[in-house]
């Protein structure tokens, strides 16, 4: 079977982003600087020969999508598995407002961080995994914008780099960029990190 190629892209940021507000599975609106940042995107993301849009159903990954979509003009899949982490009772507070011990002691477990209530990282990456083995033997020979969320991002690209998602752990990539994952028989891989887009059409 042909190999598909996901570009993983995260939504564009939010007014909590800015905030640093936990949204977890809540929205909030996408602030107007990140609207720019995904509109300015587009062009460049035209350049990869994309064949379809997969895209959380999150309202906010759903905005950036339908701005970039304003150029790309391609087909475009909701799936709830691409879905932000649950952060259970931490939703919707500030950063800032969590106490420290709790936070340490969740960000130590690894993939096993799971906010009160919520779920676990390695639960994220288990469903992000099967969204994408699943889109992968639907687009077969074909590339694939994926518009997701920073913890999904990471859980993906963690899992399939061997990481221990801990918090001591140098980062790996640049959520804010573009990274590629490859699927071929459905085995998720690696492609390419921080890549650099070419000049749109």
């Amino acid at each position: 079977m042909p190999q598909a190629v996901f570009y993983l892209l995260r939504h564009a940021a939010t007014l909590w982003n800015l905030e640093k507000r936990i949204q977890g599975q809540w929205d909030s609106e996408l602030a107007p600087a990140g609207k720019a940042m995904a509109a300015g995107l587009a062009p460049a993301l035209a350049g990869l020969g994309l064949a379809r849009i997969l895209t959380s159903d999150l309202g906010r990954a759903k905005a950036t999508a339908g701005i970039l979509n304003l150029t790309l003009r391609l087909p475009v899949t909701l799936d709830r598995r691409l879905r932000e982490q649950h952060f259970g009772e931490w939703t919707g507070r500030y950063w800032r407002d969590i106490p420290a011990e709790a936070l340490a002691g969740a960000e130590a477990a690894g993939w096993n961080f799971t906010p009160p209530g919520g779920e676990s990282r390695a639960e994220v990456r288990q469903r992000a995994g099967h969204a994408l083995v699943d889109a992968a033997r639907a687009n077969a020979g074909r590339s694939v914008l994926v518009v997701t969320h920073q913890g999904v991002i990471k859980a993906v690209l963690y899992y399939l780099l061997g990481r221990a998602f801990l918090p001591d752990e140098p980062p790996a990539f640049d959520v804010g960029r573009v990274q590629q994952v490859v699927c071929r028989g459905g085995t998720l891989s690696v492609g390419a990190l921080d890549i650099v887009l070419p000049d749109g059409p």
